[in-house]
């Protein structure tokens, strides 16, 4: 686990000195391994050898790890946002709250590892809150979330909150290489990454990084660029591609016109549709927008601005 050694050795020491707290925050950008910090915590919990050596790391080896890396620890629950949904519902916390309520099957821990948790709608918050108020013994719940601001400041005051930060340059190319990312695909996923190796893990498919890799060339100079082959681009490929991938390509290439000297209402017009690129992605999934049509729009926009910026 690369870059947040800290974060878990605090977690292990209070485990070890019998203070662990009944909910742990981890929150940070996306892309960090904020989510595989928290299997790691979970297992430490849940391992029979540490449960014996208390504050060690998980041993891998008992039967308690066997059955979480299987997948089918009786009392190790995740829950997160269904895909196609737009958030996590009441349902699914009332869930996971009756889940940390039962009694161990294997001890008396319990762990339940809620993702994504920023996607939780007001209801869900509502009824988490009620849970953290009134923890059973032996419950842990692991709350993942990237966005802070977007849960409510109840929630946020009854957890222990651990900020986990971006990965040095190094770390991220190793794990970078780790996903056996190599050559062209590398230097992109480096550029990209921005110290977030996890939202990178796409490129170790082949066809993906191809079309990203084709997507930088086509938007390289976007004031010149061919329309009628972005337009082929998105046709084929704007699906598989992760849609923050696509805006940061974009806005990667601009940074060049961006820093230029030219007229102040120019580069004002060329700041805010980049502004709006960048935003584009979450404006997708919170609007249900149509995904090619509205990116389309967005670079030519983008295009005329630069036009304009050169014209200045």
């Amino acid at each position: 686990m690369l870059g947040h050694a800290d974060v878990e050795r605090r977690f292990l020491n209070s485990l070890r000195d019998r203070s662990l707290h009944h909910a742990w925050l981890l929150h940070g950008p996306s892309g960090i391994g904020k989510a595989m910090l928290a299997g790691r915590l979970a297992a430490a919990y849940l391992c029979e050898r540490s449960r014996a050596e208390a504050g060690a790391t998980a041993c891998g080896e008992c039967h308690a790890c066997h059955m979480l890396q299987a997948g089918s620890h009786p009392d190790y629950l995740q829950v997160g946002r269904i895909e196609g949904k737009r958030d996590i519902n009441v349902e699914q916390v009332r869930s996971l709250l009756s889940f940390l309520a039962l009694s161990g099957a294997e001890s008396e821990r319990r762990v339940v590892l809620l993702d994504d948790a920023s996607s939780m709608n007001l209801q869900a918050s509502n009824a988490l809150l009620k849970g953290l108020e009134e923890p059973a013994a032996g419950s842990l719940l692991l709350i993942v979330c990237d966005d802070l601001v977007r849960l409510p400041a109840t929630v946020r005051s009854r957890c222990m909150l651990e900020r986990m930060a971006t990965l040095s340059d190094d770390d991220c190319r190793a794990v970078l290489e780790g996903l056996g990312l190599e050559g062209r695909v590398l230097e992109l996923a480096l550029m990209l990454a921005d110290g977030r190796p996890g939202r990178m893990a796409c490129l170790a498919d082949e066809e993906v990084a191809g079309a990203l890799l084709d997507w930088r060339d086509l938007t390289r100079d976007l004031g010149r660029a061919d329309i009628g082959a972005l337009q082929d681009w998105l046709m084929r490929h704007v699906q598989r591609v992760p849609h923050a991938l696509l805006a940061d390509t974009v806005l990667r290439g601009l940074e060049p016109a961006l820093q230029q000297q030219g007229g102040f209402d120019a580069r004002d017009r060329l700041m805010q549709h980049a502004w709006e690129l960048a935003v584009w992605p979450q404006r997708v999934v919170r609007q249900s927008l149509r995904v090619a049509p509205t990116l389309l729009s967005h670079l030519l926009s983008l295009r005329v601005a630069l036009r304009a910026l050169e014209g200045s």
